[in-house]
């Protein structure tokens, strides 16, 4: 690195200024940024679409977590996609800076390690949990609805 890197000027030009002024600097993770945006928006669609029918209607402990992640993870994919536009389009504007692409991902970032976390500690406890009221279930006797009926006239 040259010694007169400076972070601030780094994270806030714009990538026409950044270029020398005549051609903006070149944004190289384009496609794979944009692959991964809109991946993410198609995998969460297709879960509260088909998923939730399909894979975990009778899993509520997964049902559950997949609902509260995957729907953040659409939220995240969705800001990273008018980012990813104002680089393309708006290469001499505010939204274009890299800043805005580092907060995206570390909102990224920040939501794969509440994710794991979750996995890790939370999720294992509350399926055991979930276990063990299913087999207390089995053994409380189910009311007779016929006769609360009578009763309640």
């Amino acid at each position: 690195m040259p010694s007169s890197f400076s972070l601030y000027n780094w994270l806030f030009q714009d990538p026409l200024t950044a270029g020398g002024g005549t051609n903006p600097e070149p944004f190289r993770f384009l496609w794979p940024y944009l692959i991964f945006c809109l991946a993410g928006l198609l995998i969460c669609f297709y879960y509260s679409v088909e998923g939730r029918k399909r894979f975990v209607k009778d899993k509520p402990i997964l049902k559950y977590m997949l609902d509260r992640y995957l729907g953040w993870f659409a939220v995240i994919c969705f800001i990273g996609l008018p980012i990813i536009g104002a680089r393309e389009a708006l290469n001499a504007y505010f939204f274009a800076w890299r800043l805005w692409r580092y907060v995206w991902f570390a909102g990224l970032l920040t939501w794969a390690i509440l994710w794991i976390v979750y996995l890790v500690h939370k999720y294992p406890k509350e399926q055991a949990n979930f276990v063990a009221y299913q087999n207390r279930q089995q053994y409380i006797p189910k009311g007779n609805k016929r006769k609360t009926r009578a009763v309640s006239r």
